[in-house]
């Protein structure tokens, strides 16, 4: 009995990470204005932008005449360039054009799906991805800037272990997980106990073994086997060790590094698996969209261009070793799915999908953000977690089946 836990920015976010898309186009803008000033010249294009001087000799000039040492934001230059067209002149590639008018209308963007959008109607679909490569390029140099110094969260590590639920079993899985639990009731509970001391060192619990070898001892004496979910859900006395997940996948589909910090060492039982691939190769790095479920992928698909496929992620998980590796740990044992800081959208759906819908899947748990208003008001993201959850699903009854309701799940641990 295993556990994945599927790791989005969220996670990162909720350690004091500054890791949203728009983080990333604020720093973008403040880097830019740096190098504007730095520009001896009177055209700085990188791709995305172009900024061209019409009436002066330079960049740094400019900004040395008109604002000395005084630090100018982008609204501010923005305006001038606006308001002084025989000046300057700016221009964005499409793409850009996308992400920062959605960002300045929503405040918010996710600039996967703004490539997806662009992608279906885009008649050159080489420069498209030419852009996402510069994006890309530059979502690397920032994250690699800013990703030092998070620290692991000591509530967050209790959860990352803690003994599977019985609760949060699915109907359709109760038979299973009773199984499961017979299973190890067979054992010799001293090598029981022996097999979780690797996790309780890692969270640097202190047992008292002997206590936990006759605690599990004394409840075999009066249950020799469960027969039924119904007499599982009517003992009160449990031992906590015959329900701790055997091995546990940290599903990391961040690029930063603050998931390894959780498992020191990265052994048989503990995993850490980068399934986008990491700042530390960045060659690696999976960065694009994959929906197989939506009727317009199946059309690029049929498009006798494969520059329309080159960033799809599917495709891409073919470049490592990552994805097998998860399809041969969801083979190798029924497991549960914690879900913490991933939206569940629509750019990772088919992976996802993947997962939710395995056979050997017991169990989705979403650890939701929830937050505070200025009049004490508590609100979560459960519910829209849940209905991007749903849309992975055909079959909604097995959906409503394999989803812990919100009764029983909690909000995700914030670095304080």
């Amino acid at each position: 009995m295993n556990r994945i836990i599927i790791i989005g920015n969220g996670f990162d976010l909720a350690h004091g990470l500054k890791t949203s898309y728009a983080n990333f186009i604020d720093w973008y803008w403040e880097k830019k204005i740096l190098d504007l000033r730095n520009e001896r010249g009177t055209i700085l294009d990188d791709g995305l932008t172009k900024f061209e001087l019409l009436k002066h000799n330079s960049w740094n000039v400019f900004f040395i005449y008109n604002f000395g040492n005084k630090i100018i934001s982008k609204d501010k230059l923005l305006e001038i360039i606006k308001n002084n067209p025989e000046h300057f002149d700016l221009t964005y590639s499409s793409f850009f054009s996308n992400i920062i008018n959605h960002y300045e209308t929503k405040g918010w963007v996710d600039i996967e799906t703004e490539y997806y959008k662009l992608l279906i109607s885009s008649n050159d679909p080489e420069k498209l991805n030419k852009e996402l490569d510069i994006v890309r390029g530059k979502l690397i140099e920032y994250l690699k800037g800013i990703q030092d110094g998070a620290e692991t969260i000591d509530d967050l590590k209790p959860k990352i272990i803690e003994p599977i639920k019985k609760e949060d079993i699915a109907v359709g899985a109760y038979n299973t997980f009773i199984n499961i639990i017979n299973s190890r009731l067979e054992h010799n509970e001293r090598k029981l106990i022996e097999s979780y001391r690797e996790l309780y060192k890692y969270y640097k619990i202190n047992h008292d073994y002997n206590y936990d070898i006759k605690n599990i001892s004394d409840f075999k004496k009066s249950v020799k086997r469960i027969a039924s979910f119904e007499d599982l859900e009517s003992m009160y006395s449990f031992p906590e060790e015959l329900l701790l997940p055997d091995r546990i996948m940290l599903l990391n589909f961040n690029y930063t590094d603050i998931a390894d910090k959780y498992f020191p060492e990265t052994s048989n039982r503990f995993i850490v698996n980068h399934i986008h691939g990491s700042l530390d190769n960045h060659q690696g790095i999976i960065f694009g969209y994959s929906d197989e479920q939506d009727d317009i992928y199946k059309e690029l698909v049929k498009r006798n261009n494969n520059e329309y496929l080159r960033n799809i992620k599917t495709i891409k998980y073919q470049e490592s070793s990552n994805y097998r590796f998860l399809s041969s740990f969801i083979e190798s044992a029924p497991y549960q799915i914690y879900i913490m800081g991933h939206s569940c959208g629509q750019s990772d759906r088919t992976l996802l999908s993947t997962l939710f819908k395995h056979k050997n899947c017991i169990s989705i748990k979403p650890f939701y953000y929830q937050k505070k208003d200025d009049k004490d008001n508590y609100t979560d993201n459960y519910t829209d977690m849940y209905q991007n959850i749903y849309r992975c699903f055909t079959d909604m009854d097995y959906v409503r089946d394999r989803v812990v309701n919100k009764t029983q799940c909690e909000p995700m641990p914030q670095a304080e």
